[in-house]
């Protein structure tokens, strides 16, 4: 036995009598865990994260989740309702069959609802005619700019959702030499609080990033803007390593996998803006990949419901000036 494991066995061994119901369970879990780490199993992958609190995490995840869903969920008999707003990318359930070992399942059902939500006049989809090039010297300068425009455009109620702390500090702290006249927000360890405080504050501008891209919910005005800096590609790490050991080459593996993925997260991201069906926003992508005529403009479209599509900040401004009332712009003076 290891080090840390015969360490944690005498523990559990010596004192384990004398502890809490919630103190054992405790010191169970972490034995399971060190166990489970210097374990020497094809079956699963070990890496390590950052979490939320700028420690580490040490994770292990099933190289083929597909056999285990197999397994444990198709092979039985009974039926299955798989339901969400983002396992199909326009009317396409490909990537999701495949990663949940679905394809060929003669079983297999599908269908798209329509969404009650008229996205047709109640949002609009910017692009920057002239985006910020992330390989420039003064990327996050010209970012800073564009997001600072569209914030004053729309007269706050936004919502910045960056793929990076990094990204995020940087432009935060390019704000701090021109103040915004709106309260500025950044979700960082205590996100319940930031929340509460957003949403207290009506005309406010939130940036975020991590598990803000999914589960959070802001109905009504509080979010009218949403600005998406960089497409929300995965960052690579061990899982997506062995994954695209499945493929020929990058080429393919962006292709099958990445794009996939990206446009998934992107349509949560998205789903952070329209929350009923009154809601109003404009939504501004100023990643430059995403620019008409460039690499994923066109995976961009077809992720997200059909909607007018700008390159000009003043159709933004009208567009809000359209669809809100007086007391929007009252919250945000």
């Amino acid at each position: 036995m290891i080090g840390p494991a015969r360490t944690l066995a005498t523990i559990q061994r010596q004192i384990g009598g004398v502890l809490t119901p919630t103190a054992r369970k405790e010191l169970d879990r972490i034995s399971s865990a060190v166990h489970l780490f210097l374990e020497e199993r094809s079956d699963l992958v070990f890496y390590t994260a950052a979490d939320d609190d700028g420690g580490t995490l040490l994770c292990a995840s099933i190289t083929d989740l597909t056999a285990q869903l197999q397994a444990t969920l198709w092979s039985r008999p009974q039926p299955v309702i798989l339901t969400s707003g983002t396992l199909a990318i326009g009317k396409d359930f490909c990537r999701f069959k495949k990663e949940a070992g679905l394809t060929g399942n003669s079983r297999v059902e599908e269908s798209v609802s329509p969404s009650p939500f008229d996205y047709r006049t109640n949002c609009l989809l910017y692009f920057p005619a002239m985006p910020p090039r992330q390989h420039e010297v003064d990327y996050f300068d010209k970012l800073t700019e564009e997001i600072r425009t569209l914030l004053i455009a729309v007269h706050g109620h936004a919502l910045v959702l960056f793929t990076s702390y990094a990204g995020m500090s940087a432009v935060k702290d390019r704000l701090k030499q021109q103040p915004l006249p709106f309260p500025l927000f950044t979700m960082g360890r205590n996100a319940p609080h930031t929340m509460a405080q957003f949403k207290a504050a009506p005309g406010s501008v939130l940036f975020a990033t991590g598990a803000a891209w999914e589960g959070f919910d802001f109905p009504g005005d509080c979010v009218s803007l949403l600005v998406i800096p960089r497409l929300p590609f995965q960052y690579p790490d061990a899982l997506q390593e062995k994954k695209r050991e499945a493929y020929p080459d990058l080429r393919t593996f962006i292709r099958a996998v990445a794009v996939p993925e990206m446009q998934i997260r992107l349509k949560q991201g998205f789903g952070r803006a329209i929350r009923l069906e009154t809601d109003t926003c404009a939504i501004a992508i100023l990643d430059e990949r995403a620019a008409k005529g460039s690499r994923y403009f066109r995976d961009v479209q077809s992720a997200l419901p059909e909607m007018p599509v700008t390159s000009s900040i003043y159709a933004v401004e009208r567009f809000i000036r359209r669809v809100k009332n007086e007391s929007y712009f009252e919250e945000a003076a």
